[in-house]
């Protein structure tokens, strides 16, 4: 007999009463996604721009938390409606609930049932993974209830995906000319003062640590744009809270690469298992010709592969990303999908924004 889901919409993402429960989830989730943590969705609130969202839990037996969804409401038709999203703000690369693996289609047909009650005029579901098995269980669900699931959004971007060696992976993806290239650099590079590869260490100064991370930042295009993570205090005090957060729980994997006494690049990962996310990486500008991102992702793969046999590493960067495209060849399809609620009047809204949508695709 199947276990039914009672869904609860919980209004304080910060209630201790819920912490062990979504703690407990959040590490047995079938997909693993650490911006839906605990840790790092409250931090994350507080980024400008941020709604507060409210948890979507799914209980299953015996109180045992099967799924959660952080969900907000998004401004439709210039305010005159809105609709029911999982919730996005600008640190988030993944927008997968948390869902016990085996319980995906009860949790989503709860989770409907649940949403189509709160008034939004559709659901809309940003970054999903096309090919977890929740995306793959809400479009069964979604088909067993008659309601069209319309895609707006497919892209892919670059991850790294374990089971062999670095030397396995550097021969049979990256070509032996840009290998040589790595080398040259980090020799030339050598030549001017000791080069080293450091990790953060369990008792180490996260906190100096993530100084270094956004000063190299705010040199770079981001500081120019006005987007880094120290652009404004609040932006910054969100930031530093993720990481120490992190840092704290045992989830944060922070690297840099040291010229002499110099940070030239840093990289800060967050972690849940054997799975990798890449929150943030930077360099220092005035040593761009040697490529130091490139060598700092180079020694990061040989890490990844060979130390922490990592399964898979999420770049969480952008299509077509020029630098990690090029060193991790295998693709993440990540998805944006619209659902409609019961009402007419959310199927038909639903299905004209996919018509629109097809037809300035058509001419575009």
């Amino acid at each position: 007999m199947t276990t039914p889901v009672r869904a609860q919409l919980h209004d304080d993402p910060a209630d201790p009463a819920i912490a062990p429960a979504w703690d407990a989830l959040a590490s047995a989730a079938g997909t693993a996604n650490p911006f839906y943590g605990r840790d790092t969705l409250i931090a994350a609130m507080h980024l400008p721009g941020a709604a507060k969202p409210r948890l979507l839990l799914l209980w299953g037996a015996g109180g045992q938390l099967d799924g959660l969804l952080p969900v907000a409401r998004r401004p439709l038709i210039r305010g005159a409606a809105h609709a029911t999203e999982n919730w996005d703000q600008r640190a988030r690369a993944l927008g997968e609930p948390l869902i016990r693996p085996g319980r995906e289609a009860m949790v989503w047909r709860a989770a409907l049932a649940a949403l189509d009650r709160s008034g939004g005029l559709h659901l809309r579901l940003s970054a999903l993974d096309a090919h977890s098995a929740s995306t793959a269980a809400l479009r069964e669900v979604a088909a067993g209830l008659g309601r069209p699931v319309y895609e707006t959004r497919r892209y892919e971007r670059a991850i790294l995906v374990g089971g062999g060696s670095s030397e396995e992976h550097c021969a049979q993806h990256i070509r032996g000319k840009v290998l040589k290239e790595h080398r040259r650099l980090r020799a030339r590079l050598a030549d001017q003062a000791p080069l080293m590869f450091e990790r953060l260490a369990p008792d180490g100064d996260v906190d100096c640590w993530t100084s270094d991370l956004f000063a190299l930042e705010a040199t770079g295009w981001k500081g120019r744009e006005g987007v880094d993570a120290g652009a404004d205090p609040a932006t910054e005090a969100a930031y530093r809270a993720i990481l120490a957060r992190a840092h704290e729980a045992g989830s944060l994997d922070f690297h840099r690469m040291m010229l002499g006494d110099r940070v030239v690049a840093m990289l800060a990962n967050l972690e849940i298992g054997d799975t990798g996310f890449q929150l943030k990486i930077a360099y220092d500008e005035a040593f761009a010709s040697y490529s130091p991102g490139v060598l700092l992702e180079m020694e990061y793969l040989r890490y990844a592969l060979d130390q922490r046999r990592l399964a898979l590493v999420d770049s969480c960067a952008r299509a077509g990303h020029p630098m990690i495209d090029r060193i991790w060849p295998a693709r993440r399809t990540i998805v944006s999908l619209a659902v409609p609620f019961v009402s007419p009047l959310s199927r038909g809204f639903c299905a004209a924004a996919d018509r629109w949508r097809r037809r300035a695709k058509a001419v575009s």
